[in-house]
Protein backbone atom coordinates (compact mmCIF):
# COMPACT_ATOMS: atom_id res chain seq x y z
CA UNK A 1 0.00 0.00 0.00
CA UNK A 2 1.32 3.44 -0.93
CA UNK A 3 2.13 5.83 1.89
CA UNK A 4 0.85 9.39 2.01
CA UNK A 5 2.99 12.49 1.46
CA UNK A 6 1.79 16.05 2.02
CA UNK A 7 3.57 18.55 -0.25
CA UNK A 8 3.33 22.20 0.85
CA UNK A 9 4.82 24.37 -1.91
CA UNK A 10 3.54 27.58 -3.56
CA UNK A 11 5.45 27.13 -6.85
CA UNK A 12 3.10 25.14 -9.15
CA UNK A 13 5.95 24.04 -11.42
CA UNK A 14 8.00 22.66 -8.55
CA UNK A 15 4.91 20.98 -7.08
CA UNK A 16 4.30 19.27 -10.38
CA UNK A 17 7.89 18.08 -10.67
CA UNK A 18 7.97 16.69 -7.13
CA UNK A 19 4.56 15.07 -7.65
CA UNK A 20 5.82 13.36 -10.81
CA UNK A 21 8.91 12.12 -8.98
CA UNK A 22 6.92 10.69 -6.06
CA UNK A 23 3.63 9.53 -7.57
CA UNK A 24 4.79 6.04 -8.53
CA UNK A 25 5.62 5.19 -4.91
CA UNK A 26 3.43 7.58 -2.87
CA UNK A 27 0.01 9.19 -2.71
CA UNK A 28 0.71 12.93 -2.88
CA UNK A 29 -1.62 15.56 -1.40
CA UNK A 30 -0.79 19.22 -2.01
CA UNK A 31 -1.15 22.66 -0.46
CA UNK A 32 -0.03 25.94 -2.05
CA UNK A 33 0.10 28.11 1.08
CA UNK A 34 0.93 27.85 4.77
CA UNK A 35 -2.65 28.00 6.04
CA UNK A 36 -3.79 25.10 3.87
CA UNK A 37 -0.60 23.23 4.70
CA UNK A 38 -1.34 23.52 8.43
CA UNK A 39 -4.97 22.49 7.94
CA UNK A 40 -4.08 19.40 5.92
CA UNK A 41 -1.03 18.54 8.01
CA UNK A 42 -2.96 18.68 11.28
CA UNK A 43 -6.24 17.09 10.15
CA UNK A 44 -4.93 14.29 7.91
CA UNK A 45 -2.58 11.41 8.65
CA UNK A 46 0.38 12.01 6.36
CA UNK A 47 3.31 9.61 6.63
CA UNK A 48 5.69 12.43 5.66
CA UNK A 49 5.51 16.18 4.95
CA UNK A 50 7.56 18.12 2.41
CA UNK A 51 7.33 21.88 2.83
CA UNK A 52 8.84 25.03 1.43
CA UNK A 53 10.36 27.63 3.74
CA UNK A 54 8.92 30.75 2.06
CA UNK A 55 5.15 30.28 1.76
CA UNK A 56 2.18 32.67 1.43
CA UNK A 57 0.06 33.31 4.56
CA UNK A 58 2.23 31.25 6.94
CA UNK A 59 5.90 30.44 6.47
CA UNK A 60 7.52 27.03 6.78
CA UNK A 61 8.54 27.57 10.39
CA UNK A 62 4.93 28.16 11.40
CA UNK A 63 3.74 25.18 9.36
CA UNK A 64 6.22 22.70 10.82
CA UNK A 65 5.52 23.97 14.35
CA UNK A 66 1.77 23.35 14.05
CA UNK A 67 2.13 19.98 12.31
CA UNK A 68 4.68 18.75 14.84
CA UNK A 69 2.44 19.89 17.68
CA UNK A 70 -0.34 17.64 16.35
CA UNK A 71 1.86 14.80 15.04
CA UNK A 72 5.27 14.87 16.77
CA UNK A 73 6.59 11.75 15.02
CA UNK A 74 5.80 12.67 11.41
CA UNK A 75 9.01 13.24 9.38
CA UNK A 76 9.30 16.67 7.74
CA UNK A 77 11.57 17.56 4.81
CA UNK A 78 12.20 21.28 4.23
CA UNK A 79 12.86 22.78 0.78
CA UNK A 80 14.42 26.23 0.64
CA UNK A 81 16.14 28.57 -1.77
CA UNK A 82 17.72 30.52 1.06
CA UNK A 83 18.47 29.31 4.57
CA UNK A 84 20.20 31.43 7.18
CA UNK A 85 22.04 29.78 10.08
CA UNK A 86 19.32 31.04 12.40
CA UNK A 87 16.40 29.60 10.40
CA UNK A 88 18.27 26.32 9.95
CA UNK A 89 18.70 26.15 13.72
CA UNK A 90 14.98 26.85 14.17
CA UNK A 91 13.93 24.14 11.69
CA UNK A 92 16.19 21.60 13.39
CA UNK A 93 14.83 22.62 16.80
CA UNK A 94 11.26 22.14 15.55
CA UNK A 95 12.08 18.62 14.35
CA UNK A 96 12.91 18.85 10.64
CA UNK A 97 14.28 15.51 9.48
CA UNK A 98 16.18 16.89 6.48
CA UNK A 99 16.72 20.22 4.72
CA UNK A 100 17.19 20.41 0.94
CA UNK A 101 18.64 23.68 -0.44
CA UNK A 102 17.22 24.58 -3.87
CA UNK A 103 18.03 23.51 -6.50
CA UNK A 104 18.23 19.90 -5.39
CA UNK A 105 18.54 16.47 -6.99
CA UNK A 106 15.08 14.91 -7.35
CA UNK A 107 16.41 11.36 -7.14
CA UNK A 108 18.07 12.25 -3.84
CA UNK A 109 14.76 13.69 -2.61
CA UNK A 110 12.92 10.50 -3.58
CA UNK A 111 15.49 8.38 -1.74
CA UNK A 112 15.12 10.56 1.37
CA UNK A 113 11.32 10.32 1.26
CA UNK A 114 11.47 6.53 0.95
CA UNK A 115 13.91 6.28 3.82
CA UNK A 116 12.19 8.68 6.23
CA UNK A 117 8.68 7.33 5.62
CA UNK A 118 9.70 3.73 6.32
CA UNK A 119 9.37 1.72 9.50
CA UNK A 120 12.63 0.38 11.03
CA UNK A 121 12.68 -2.86 9.01
CA UNK A 122 11.91 -0.98 5.78
CA UNK A 123 14.59 1.60 6.57
CA UNK A 124 17.31 -1.04 6.52
CA UNK A 125 16.01 -2.46 3.25
CA UNK A 126 15.68 0.98 1.62
CA UNK A 127 19.11 2.05 2.83
CA UNK A 128 20.62 -1.03 1.20
CA UNK A 129 18.74 -0.30 -2.05
CA UNK A 130 19.88 3.33 -2.06
CA UNK A 131 23.49 2.32 -1.41
CA UNK A 132 23.30 -0.17 -4.27
CA UNK A 133 21.85 2.45 -6.63
CA UNK A 134 24.46 5.02 -5.67
CA UNK A 135 27.27 2.52 -6.24
CA UNK A 136 26.32 2.45 -9.91
CA UNK A 137 24.70 -0.99 -10.02
CA UNK A 138 23.31 -1.40 -13.54
CA UNK A 139 19.60 -1.70 -14.15
CA UNK A 140 18.86 -5.28 -15.34
CA UNK A 141 17.42 -4.06 -18.63
CA UNK A 142 18.04 -7.37 -20.32
CA UNK A 143 15.56 -8.99 -17.93
CA UNK A 144 12.66 -6.75 -18.98
CA UNK A 145 9.74 -9.02 -19.83
CA UNK A 146 7.14 -8.36 -22.50
CA UNK A 147 4.52 -7.48 -19.85
CA UNK A 148 6.90 -5.09 -18.07
CA UNK A 149 7.87 -3.44 -21.36
CA UNK A 150 4.20 -2.95 -22.22
CA UNK A 151 3.45 -1.59 -18.75
CA UNK A 152 6.34 0.87 -18.97
CA UNK A 153 5.19 1.97 -22.42
CA UNK A 154 1.64 2.62 -21.21
CA UNK A 155 2.87 4.41 -18.07
CA UNK A 156 5.12 6.66 -20.16
CA UNK A 157 2.30 7.40 -22.59
CA UNK A 158 -0.09 8.22 -19.72
CA UNK A 159 2.47 10.53 -18.08
CA UNK A 160 3.10 12.36 -21.36
CA UNK A 161 -0.65 12.66 -22.04
CA UNK A 162 -1.18 14.14 -18.57
CA UNK A 163 1.44 16.81 -19.25
CA UNK A 164 0.02 17.60 -22.69
CA UNK A 165 -3.40 18.09 -21.07
CA UNK A 166 -1.84 20.38 -18.44
CA UNK A 167 -0.10 22.51 -21.09
CA UNK A 168 -3.25 22.64 -23.21
CA UNK A 169 -5.31 23.90 -20.26
CA UNK A 170 -2.62 26.45 -19.36
CA UNK A 171 -2.17 27.85 -22.88
CA UNK A 172 -5.95 28.17 -23.43
CA UNK A 173 -6.28 30.65 -20.55
CA UNK A 174 -7.19 34.21 -21.56
CA UNK A 175 -4.31 35.59 -19.53
CA UNK A 176 -1.06 33.84 -18.72
CA UNK A 177 0.89 34.63 -15.59
CA UNK A 178 4.71 34.45 -15.38
CA UNK A 179 4.35 31.31 -13.27
CA UNK A 180 2.37 29.70 -16.11
CA UNK A 181 5.31 30.10 -18.47
CA UNK A 182 7.63 28.64 -15.85
CA UNK A 183 5.26 25.68 -15.41
CA UNK A 184 5.19 25.04 -19.16
CA UNK A 185 8.99 25.13 -19.35
CA UNK A 186 9.27 22.68 -16.45
CA UNK A 187 6.65 20.43 -18.08
CA UNK A 188 8.57 20.37 -21.36
CA UNK A 189 11.78 19.50 -19.52
CA UNK A 190 10.01 16.63 -17.75
CA UNK A 191 8.58 15.32 -21.01
CA UNK A 192 11.99 15.49 -22.65
CA UNK A 193 13.53 13.53 -19.76
CA UNK A 194 10.77 10.90 -19.89
CA UNK A 195 11.20 10.42 -23.63
CA UNK A 196 14.98 10.05 -23.29
CA UNK A 197 14.64 7.58 -20.40
CA UNK A 198 11.94 5.51 -22.10
CA UNK A 199 13.72 5.42 -25.48
CA UNK A 200 17.01 4.47 -23.84
CA UNK A 201 15.47 1.59 -21.87
CA UNK A 202 13.56 0.21 -24.85
CA UNK A 203 16.58 0.49 -27.12
CA UNK A 204 18.80 -1.38 -24.66
CA UNK A 205 16.13 -4.02 -24.08
CA UNK A 206 15.68 -4.66 -27.81
CA UNK A 207 19.42 -4.80 -28.45
CA UNK A 208 19.75 -7.38 -25.67
CA UNK A 209 17.44 -9.80 -27.50
CA UNK A 210 18.99 -12.80 -29.32
CA UNK A 211 17.91 -11.29 -32.65
CA UNK A 212 17.75 -7.51 -32.12
CA UNK A 213 16.91 -6.61 -35.75
CA UNK A 214 19.65 -4.01 -35.89
CA UNK A 215 18.81 -2.79 -39.38
CA UNK A 216 15.22 -2.12 -38.36
CA UNK A 217 16.36 -0.12 -35.33
CA UNK A 218 18.75 1.96 -37.40
CA UNK A 219 16.10 2.81 -40.00
CA UNK A 220 13.37 3.64 -37.47
CA UNK A 221 12.49 7.22 -36.52
CA UNK A 222 14.11 8.39 -33.32
CA UNK A 223 12.64 10.99 -30.94
CA UNK A 224 14.06 14.45 -31.55
CA UNK A 225 14.41 16.26 -28.22
CA UNK A 226 15.91 19.71 -27.66
CA UNK A 227 17.16 19.77 -31.23
CA UNK A 228 19.14 16.52 -30.96
CA UNK A 229 18.39 13.33 -32.84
Amino acid sequence: MKKNVLLVEDDPALRMVVREVLKEDFNVDEADNGDTGIEKGVNTEADLVILDYHLPKKDGLEVIAEIKKAHPSVPVIVLTGYLSPESEKQFNHLGASKIFPKPFNYRTLLDAVKLLSSNPSEIAQNAASIASAQSGSPDPVSEISDSKALRESLNTLAALAEKVEFMQATTEKHWMEPCDLHSIRETVRLMEAEIRTYYGKMNEAIMALPNPMGSTLLSASKPCVLGNN
